[in-house]
């Protein structure tokens, strides 16, 4: 077992190489060194397929794999190579690539990419987690750009967006009325978010306690640049949700029986909901996350 100050220094060490492989230079303040690379690195969020013993978490200082079901972070091209290889990223524990990926920073933010039911199916998100990470992107960024200064988007802009933002923040509300189809989204899609995907559970107009799947699990407050684990948590806390509701009562020790008990009918219905992975649908058009 190392010491604290060799993992500290193990830590340090590579999170230069990862700015390093982004392009970056090996400290924050460091002009990038050299040349950009010719395929970038993308960072997705995806669940690790069937195997006997997990993979090898990434991290120099994690000594535990990771286990088929779990969620990891895969990051293509690998550490220290050029070529973009599906076979050969390197994976992390999320919680582990968190102590090396500065994500209040763009330049880490934005290679974020949960595989879903449009990328590979076999290692694909459920529907929840899917939205959860783009929301959370989404919100990091915005707290990023009005830490930074970055103007707000112009007021007719988001006009010609508002369809698309409406849809993807209320669907499911008794107040979410929109019925026109946002510019550019194929059918398929919006009935997918407007339906299993949609962030609300509802009882219908007169339900003054609609749940939200953004409300309950995403911290969308500023503090959320201040926490390092923020992306690992969230995750955490929906699957944890997610495997409550599935255990049968008998198969649930006195924690989670608790646990469970403290999940609303409504809350079950949504979890239930979101806890799909719908088939692939063959048309696709670029999303307001992107």
């Amino acid at each position: 077992m190392s010491s604290p100050d060799a993992d500290a220094d193990s830590l340090k060490i590579e999170r230069k190489r990862l700015r390093q492989h982004l392009g970056l230079g090996p400290n924050p303040s460091d002009p990038p060194a050299g040349h950009p690379p010719q395929i970038q690195p993308l960072f997705f969020i995806e669940r690790a397929p069937g195997s006997r013993e997990g993979a090898k978490c990434k991290l120099p200082t994690c000594a535990e794999n990771i286990m088929p079901g779990e969620l990891r972070l895969a990051m293509n091209p690998a550490l220290g190579g050029g070529s973009w290889n599906r076979s050969s990223a390197s994976l992390y524990h999320i919680r582990c690539f968190e102590k090396l990926a500065d994500f209040t920073q763009a330049d880490f933010l934005d290679r974020i990419q949960p595989l879903t039911r449009r990328t590979w199916t076999h290692r694909g998100l459920n529907v929840g987690i899917e939205r959860l990470v783009l929301e959370w992107k989404v919100t990091i960024g915005r707290w990023i750009d009005k830490r930074d200064g970055v103007p707000d988007e112009p007021e007719d802009e988001k006009r010609v967006h508002a369809d698309f933002v409406a849809l993807l923040r209320k669907a499911g509300s008794s107040e979410y009325k929109q019925r026109t189809i946002p510019t550019g989204l194929p059918l398929d899609e919006y009935h997918y978010l407007a339906g299993p995907l949609a962030p609300f559970e509802s009882d219908g107009p007169d339900d003054k306690e609609e749940w939200n799947l953004f409300d309950t699990y995403l911290d969308s407050t500023v503090n959320a640049l201040d926490n390092l684990h923020g992306l690992s948590t969230m995750l955490q806390h929906w699957s944890d949700d997610v495997e409550l509701i599935h255990k049968e009562e008998v198969e649930l020790d006195e924690q989670e029986g608790a646990a469970k008990a403290r999940l609303s009918k409504k809350a079950i219905r949504a979890l239930k909901r979101l806890s799909i992975i719908p088939m692939p649908q063959p048309s696709y058009s670029r999303s307001f996350y992107a």
